[in-house]
């Protein structure tokens, strides 16, 4: 393509290409430059105008029910938080009085118990988070509290169950006196050396005779030399026999407190006179019945 230009003093000048590109570039050049000036011009002319949010407009209206629902969250995490600790207070009086009810070093029981927890203390909780933090952290230790005092509590019991079931008092009147101890004796029937399964207590025919201990009656009825007889199961391992008596007052398979009356002092069976042979078993094998007698 050639540009053919028209002069009025000679004849006609053609332009080559590469003069007529390179005012076509200049030209576009200036256009861009031209844009680009006139919009950053009208940005440094440009206001910015903020609105003010009036009283009573549904702006205000959203802004205050959300400040609103805040406090409300930071006020109930607080009161929470508030609460917790006091039922964690309570919690560890009581695990303080069962520590020395049961003579246990909770310290002791706790450090081995591996992890260690609890409530961040000595920081300002002044946001939900750390708020948040603090409720979750009391929710467990009061929870890890509350499961060791149920465990406690459930010890307790049953010692206390058990101290009721183990035989401890005396089977008879305070009138009545041992007249024959547990071990070897001459036999009051054949004057042989043999061994006495038990104790025996003297009294007045048809004086109480008292259960030692809580438990279950597993036998009343006649036994052979024993006469009348009376079997308490007291729970982990231990029984008790009451014989010769002459009035049973229990049945097979009732609940006996101790010192309950149980029967009558006779002399059925293989016996001489009057009296009570009280037995103690450990796992079926006769013991001492002096170790269970009130000091």
């Amino acid at each position: 393509m050639h540009l053919i230009v028209l002069r009025p003093d000679g004849p006609c000048a053609r332009l080559p290409r590469w003069l007529l590109a390179s005012l076509g570039g200049l030209l576009l050049l200036g256009l861009v430059a031209a844009v680009g000036g006139a919009y950053w011009l009208g940005l440094q002319q440009r206001e910015v105008v903020e609105v003010p949010v009036m009283p009573g407009t549904a702006l205000d209206t959203a802004d205050a029910a959300e400040r609103a629902a805040a406090v409300e969250g930071l006020e109930y995490l607080a009161g929470r938080v508030m609460t917790l600790e006091r039922e964690l207070e309570r919690a560890e009086a009581r695990l303080a009085s069962l520590g020395e009810d049961l003579e246990l070093d909770l310290d002791a029981i706790e450090s081995a118990g591996g992890g260690q927890g609890g409530p961040l203390t000595g920081r300002a909780a002044d946001s939900p988070l750390d708020l948040d933090e603090r409720l979750h952290a009391l929710e467990r230790l009061l929870l890890r509290h509350r499961t060791r005092i149920e465990l406690l509590d459930e010890v307790r019991r049953d010692d206390a169950t058990r101290a009721t079931l183990r035989p401890a008092l005396r089977p008879v009147e305070d009138d009545a006196w041992i007249s024959s101890a547990f071990g070897y004796r001459d036999d009051p029937f054949t004057g042989e050396r043999r061994f006495h399964s038990g104790m025996d207590f003297a009294g007045r025919p048809g004086s109480d005779i008292r259960a030692a201990g809580g438990g279950i009656v597993v036998f009343a009825g006649r036994r052979n030399a024993y006469g009348r007889m009376v079997e308490i199961e007291h729970g982990g391992g231990l029984r008790t026999r009451y014989a010769h008596n002459d009035e049973l007052l229990v049945e097979p398979g009732q609940r006996i407190e101790p010192g309950e009356t149980i029967a009558r002092m006779g002399r059925t069976g293989r016996a001489t006179d009057t009296h009570l042979h009280y037995e103690v078993l450990r796992l079926g094998e006769a013991i001492n019945p002096y170790g269970f007698l009130p000091d």
